[in-house]
């Protein structure tokens, strides 16, 4: 079976030039994401999109549409393409896919699964590995631009880079230097993004157009710091969304003013401070003050993955006027990450399987078979694929708490019941059960 998914330049470029729009159906999401619909026509039956996830088992896929997920049923009679069979698109999780489908009573059939990998349209001379990204860019005349959405660019980027959204590609183009000639880079996260934006940038005219096919995932992989934009952090105050702030001046300074929420860590205390990080390597880590740089390498080296600098100055974010406070600052850190949106942290959902709320009803979607190696006493079984058909099992005075054995087809079940407008939660984590007993691995 062919692998290589040749897409033809030209054909491809035209249809960038054309840039349609997905509507969808009237009273319906549209089954293609805004990117794809850059290039393609929606039509009935056709789903556009990136790979979220896939149960074998359950036999479901879901897509992410960038406005919403959507959950595809196969079969034996669904068929694959440039990829060697089911269980190897697992490979490709945030890749760019083509489902086309039928619909019957509710539910989408697929009748082929197509990876579709646009890079293949970029020449390998115009695509750039680590090394080479960090040696081009050390030339001044270099232009980095990231296609991530915004949010994403604002909460950490590579330094220097700007931000160039790919969907919305045509609201940023007077972004792009005026001189065609001039060298410009791409990156994402490794996907369809920055093939899409150099492609389309390719077809204005512009010469040295190179994508890093790594993205921002590969950086932070290599033991980079990222950039945190000022914007994200005022929004993550408001929304009080887990982080570790640092500020790296000295005493005095912080005492006359710094940024709520801030510890107070000066770079010469930075090392002996090691103890008081967060366990948690995944912690988000934000640091402002002179010698950050230095600072982030040092923490970067300690094995935390996200380590970011602030874009401005405490000087600059007060004369913006950004929330201020003065006094002492913090002078320990309380990091407590909060769950991701609709799921249930392991110890809450601990507690609701031993004391079984009147509130809640427990839910395996794991398929019946599978709950011959154990499970937990009272709940329900209902597969992930069928969670729909089978709704009405569940109490409306219930909030179904949702699980299976590595929280993929839970996070599945939970989209599925939030497209039909039930709530739900669900446990995104590996349990392994044992007779009546499970436990939790974090």
């Amino acid at each position: 079976m062919k692998k290589i998914f040749a897409v033809a330049t030209v054909t491809v470029l035209t249809m960038f030039m054309a840039g349609q729009t997905a509507l969808g159906e009237v009273g319906q999401r549209s089954t293609m994401a805004k990117l794809c619909a850059a290039c393609h026509q929606p039509e009935p039956g056709l789903m556009m999109g990136f790979l979220d996830n896939i149960s074998l088992k359950s036999k479901i896929i879901q897509m992410d549409l960038m406005s919403h997920k959507e959950i595809v049923k196969f079969n034996d009679d669904t068929s694959v393409k440039y990829v060697e069979d089911f269980a190897d698109i697992r490979n490709y999780r945030t890749k760019g896919f083509q489902i086309n489908f039928t619909e019957s009573n509710g539910e989408k059939i697929a009748r082929e699964v197509i990876r579709f990998d646009i890079l293949k349209a970029i020449a390998d001379d115009e695509k750039l590995t680590r090394e080479q990204f960090m040696e081009q860019r050390r030339n001044p005349q270099v232009r980095v631009y990231d296609v991530r959405p915004p949010v994403k660019y604002q909460m950490a980027h590579i330094p220097g880079a700007a931000m160039m959204p790919a969907p919305a590609f045509d609201k940023f183009i007077d972004k792009l230097p005026l001189d065609k000639s001039t060298p410009i880079i791409f990156y994402g996260v490794g996907g369809c993004l920055s093939p899409t934006a150099a492609m389309k940038t390719k077809s204005l005219g512009y010469e040295n157009v190179r994508i890093y096919t790594g993205g921002y995932p590969d950086w932070v992989k290599s033991g980079e710091y990222g950039i945190v934009e000022s914007a994200w952090l005022q929004q993550a105050i408001t929304d009080k969304t887990p982080y570790v702030l640092v500020d790296l001046r000295d005493p005095a300074d912080v005492t006359r003013g710094h940024i709520p929420g801030a510890v107070a860590i000066s770079a010469a205390q930075l090392t002996a401070a090691r103890e008081m990080f967060p366990p948690q390597k995944n912690a988000p880590i934000i640091l402002y003050g002179p010698g950050s740089e230095e600072a982030a390498r040092e923490i970067r080296s300690w094995g935390y993955k996200f380590v970011q600098l602030l874009n401005e100055s405490f000087d600059a974010w007060q004369a913006a006027g950004k929330p201020t406070k003065s006094g002492s600052a913090l002078s320990k850190i309380d990091y407590e990450p909060k769950p991701a949106p609709g799921t249930i942290s392991p110890a809450d959902f601990s507690i609701m399987a031993g004391k079984k709320p009147d509130n809640i009803i427990l839910v395996d979607v794991r398929n019946p078979d599978e709950l011959e190696s154990g499970s937990i006493p009272g709940a329900i079984n209902i597969p992930a694929d069928l969670i729909v058909q089978k709704v009405s099992r569940l109490p409306e005075d219930k909030e179904p708490i949702l699980y299976c054995s590595t929280g993929a087809r839970a996070g599945m079940a939970h989209t599925s019941l939030s497209n039909i407008g039930r709530k739900s939660r669900y446990l995104d984590a590996i349990i392994e059960f044992k007779g009546n007993s499970f436990e939790i691995v974090q």
